[in-house]
């Protein structure tokens, strides 16, 4: 099922040494089916995999989301590394296909993130801060809102410095913790726990199980839901 995005995710893994290899741990796996204004328009396929423990751990996170929209197909297929307990992303690599077909690229080097962002348009090189309490996520990548997994044990709330690469922009938001609500993930209530991110172009509402599985995300903004297809 992941058979491009292991091909996009290679040089993610290459640098590893051979005792870390042996310790890939699956941590989810699945689809969401995305929806625009109660309208279903395509569907997101991820997983994300575990090498290591603690501060050596290294996460991979691949996803691949296809788009029938009004303007035309559109699909995004994305390979990142996390490293250590605060997950901080070092690597992310993006290719979009469809209206607009680019490539994109970040890496991390201290407390800055490098961009690099290929189309038809040429080469943009953009630079964006990488300091504490840094995330990288884009609007229609659920599965990347794992990433917030650090930060959903503050039940004071906690403010984040959120970079979108396919937005081009770097924004302040506050995450915050909602409550417990039943979701639905096909045929079952599952008991979630609620969040919400606000900031920058609105509100999403997020929702983890008890094993910080995402079972649910919308942006009221833009009609934007994802739900997930299964847990199993």
């Amino acid at each position: 099922m992941f058979r491009a995005l292991k091909i996009l995710g290679l040089c993610l893994f290459s640098a590893l040494p051979g005792h870390l290899m042996g310790q890939n741990v699956s941590i989810d796996e699945g689809a969401f089916r995305v929806s625009f204004n109660g309208e279903v328009v395509g569907r997101e396929e991820f997983s994300i995999r575990r090498v290591g423990m603690g501060d050596q751990a290294l996460l991979h996170l691949r996803g691949r989301v296809e788009l029938d929209l009004p303007e035309g197909q559109r699909t995004l297929t994305l390979a990142v590394r996390a490293e250590g307990s605060e997950m901080a992303v070092t690597a992310y690599q993006l290719k979009a296909t469809g209206e607009r077909d680019s490539d994109i690229h970040v890496s991390r080097s201290g407390r800055r993130f490098l961009a690099k962002v290929l189309s038809s348009s040429g080469e943009e090189v953009r630079e964006f801060r990488a300091g504490p309490g840094s995330i990288l996520l884009d609007r229609d990548m659920a599965h990347l809102h794992f990433l917030l997994l650090p930060f959903l044990s503050n039940p004071a709330g906690v403010s984040l410095s959120v970079l979108s690469p396919v937005a081009g922009e770097q924004t302040r938001m506050t995450l915050s913790f909602e409550g417990q609500e039943e979701v639905r993930v096909g045929t079952e209530l599952i008991q979630g726990r609620h969040y919400r991110l606000d900031g920058g172009e609105g509100s999403r509402e997020i929702w983890f199980d008890e094993q910080s599985r995402i079972l649910r995300i919308v942006i009221p903004s833009t009609g934007y839901v994802a739900e997930r297809e299964s847990l199993g």
